[in-house]
């Protein structure tokens, strides 16, 4: 997710969970290949793993030259082709979704990864349809079937699909992914005719049982709000739109009754934002081990700021070598008696950025989603992250008074159990059928 999948926000997950597999944001071929500092564009290290990067282009040779760099640099487990963004700075510049209507460009673009990429999959995250600002639609299951089997023939055998058209042209990235009614069905369709490639489903999971019921089908987890006899009712039981679904929009987001062997995976974006603290059971609720790496959220804000502090030390005073700091001993301790070790006045240079401090704090602003004083945190992360004179004290520190306003009660309650969830503790993302008649 761009702007939220940095270096802090991969670090923040890994620690909620040791299976889940991470993805970067999308990085353009271009900056790989010319920037000066690379490892600010592509954070990786081997504890993230597994960890997917994606990439957008338009040339085939920058993107089989960026591949080559990510394979000899890095340690990444996948690389991914970005056919899905619709955001007017990638597809203006003829990258992203609009690909999915130049299918001979996306082909050359996956061949030279291919080719460069040796012993690391590739693969391509696309939509399941796309409408041009002119007006013309490519949404029907025979242009998709036509569109993958072009890439499958580039040597492309696993596809993200988000599982709506895209709308170049009066909506906006936000909308785009509230609006466009959501098609699982497509996506089950898809699955069958394509039997040797492996496919993972996004778009408006809400959550952990959601994404298990579409994984494994409704008989192995009990789950499902739509019952489907065998794939091949999909399309005579549910449409869209689907009056069976019910969806606000007119999405169908029907479950399969049984599994289906090569729909593997389920990407869940904008509610790791929302409502970090559901990916906690992860690790047993979806993966099947026996424990979870983390409890409660104390636990868990905890080891989140070891790794603050380890990555971005303080720089408010010599504490490691004797005495400390004046603003910080409330939580690191040091003897204070000497006034001289605290570099706070008039002319103290602030010299860790702000930038730092806001991405550390990103990831974590909804880790209180749906519990009492979750607001008064979130507005006590922003009114310390401005707060210069304690901003040396690093962003570790900040997170630590931030949180310490909280409640025993509430840092210290047990996280529940997926199947113990209310509804109140999901997020849904589907947009109402009014905005979709006023987009059309």
């Amino acid at each position: 997710m761009l702007d939220v999948s940095t270096i802090e926000f991969l670090n923040f997950f890994r620690i909620l969970t040791k299976r889940a597999v991470l993805w970067t944001e999308m990085v353009v071929d271009e900056t790989i290949m010319h920037t000066n500092d690379i490892h600010r564009h592509l954070p990786y290290s081997p504890h993230l793993s597994p960890i997917v990067v994606q990439i957008g282009g338009i040339n085939h040779v920058d993107s089989g030259k960026a591949t080559k760099v990510i394979v000899d640099s890095f340690g990444y487990d996948e690389v991914n082709l970005n056919i899905d963004c619709p955001s007017n700075r990638v597809c203006g510049k003829q990258f992203g979704a609009i690909l999915m209507h130049q299918s001979e460009k996306a082909c050359k673009i996956v061949s030279s990864m291919k080719r460069n990429a040796q012993n690391i999959p590739i693969s391509v995250k696309t939509r399941v349809g796309i409408e041009l600002e002119s007006g013309e639609s490519f949404d029907t299951f025979e242009h998709l079937v036509e569109f993958i089997s072009q890439l499958r023939q580039e040597g492309c055998y696993k596809y993200i699909l988000h599982a709506r058209k895209c709308i170049l042209g009066g909506l906006s990235p936000a909308q785009n992914r509230l609006i466009p009614p959501l098609n699982y069905i497509r996506v089950y369709e898809l699955c069958k005719s394509f039997p040797d490639c492996e496919f993972v489903i996004n778009g408006g999971i809400p959550g952990l049982k959601k994404a298990k019921s579409l994984c494994y089908g409704q008989r192995d987890t009990g789950g499902g709000c739509c019952s489907v006899s065998k794939p091949d009712s999909f399309a005579v039981t549910h449409s869209v739109p689907c009056d069976l679904c019910g969806a606000t929009n007119g999405s169908c987001v029907v479950e399969p009754l049984e599994n289906i062997p090569n729909l593997r995976g389920c990407m869940i974006g904008r509610a790791a934002i929302e409502n970090p603290c559901m990916f906690w059971d992860v690790d047993r609720y979806f993966y099947g081990e026996e424990t979870n790496p983390y409890q409660n959220r104390r636990e868990l804000l905890n080891a989140y700021c070891r790794y603050l502090e380890r990555t971005y030390p303080r720089q408010c005073c010599d504490s490691d070598q004797s005495g400390g700091c004046i603003i910080c001993k409330d939580i690191y301790g040091g003897d204070i008696s000497d006034a001289s070790i605290s570099p706070y006045d008039t002319n103290t240079k602030v010299t860790i950025p702000s930038g730092v401090v806001d991405r550390s704090l990103k990831p974590v602003l909804g880790v209180f989603f749906n519990r009492p004083m979750s607001k008064s945190f979130r507005r006590e992360c922003n009114k310390l992250s401005r707060n210069l004179r304690i901003r040396n004290c690093g962003p570790g520190y900040i997170l630590r008074k931030a949180f310490s306003i909280m409640p025993s009660d509430i840092l210290d309650e047990p996280f529940i159990f997926t199947e113990d969830l209310q509804d109140s503790d999901i997020t849904v993302h589907v947009g109402p059928l009014n905005q979709v008649q006023s987009n059309a």
